[in-house]
């Protein structure tokens, strides 16, 4: 078994094809003609890495339509735990508190477990901790369109975060004082799920 991770796939989300232009394209370079052949393309990346046995976190914004997400599960390969992110249908639910409901739904659906953040010790790394936003930057100004300060994770122990959220603003961030981020999104992580290796390597630019 391998482990997987990924954030921000927006599978049934047709404007995302307009905010990320330059990065859901086909492999003629060429933006998704339709959000169809986008989820389509997205789910044959995510099979050509990950294998039925394989766990893939997939930390936020899966998609904003739990019809999506029960049409769309049953296609992709693996056990896939999903960290709720501010575009899934359980976003209020699950920072309310009513994370049995939450569960009970994902589960029904398809997702092997949902949590709001996960912490993982993860052999050649230490410990990772997952989440769908990035720790709050310092200076406002180092992220654009600044949102949802009050549910981002706050640095501890962690060898690296793990998160989404961000799209292609960047891959590797650090900020003074706090761990190490690696965004997992599909819009920099070439439309689909990395492995502990591809962390690995991230990990060695810092």
């Amino acid at each position: 078994m391998s482990l997987f991770f990924t954030a921000d796939l927006h599978f049934g989300h047709a404007n995302i094809l307009k905010y990320e232009a330059l990065s859901r394209v086909t492999p003629y370079g060429q933006t998704f003609a339709s959000v169809e052949a986008m989820d389509k393309a997205l789910i044959e990346h995510w099979n050509s890495v990950v294998s039925p046995e394989d766990t893939v976190y997939s930390l936020g914004d899966f998609s904003y339509k739990k019809y999506t997400m029960a049409d769309v599960l049953p296609k992709l390969s693996g056990h896939v735990i999903l960290v709720v992110g501010n575009h899934d249908p359980w976003h209020k639910q699950s920072i309310n508190g009513d994370m049995d409901n939450v569960r009970k739904e994902a589960i029904e659906l398809g997702f092997a477990d949902v949590q709001r953040e996960i912490r993982l010790e993860v052999p050649g790394i230490g410990e990772i901790l997952m989440a769908h936003f990035p720790y709050l930057p310092p200076n406002p100004e180092d992220e654009a369109f600044l949102r949802y300060e009050n549910l981002r994770p706050k640095p501890g122990k962690e060898a690296v975060l793990l998160h989404g959220h961000v799209h292609s603003q960047w891959q590797t961030r650090r900020y003074p004082n706090m761990p190490p981020m690696i965004n997992v999104g599909v819009d920099v992580q070439g439309l689909r799920p990395v492995g502990v290796e591809d962390i690995m390597q991230n990990i060695r630019v810092f």
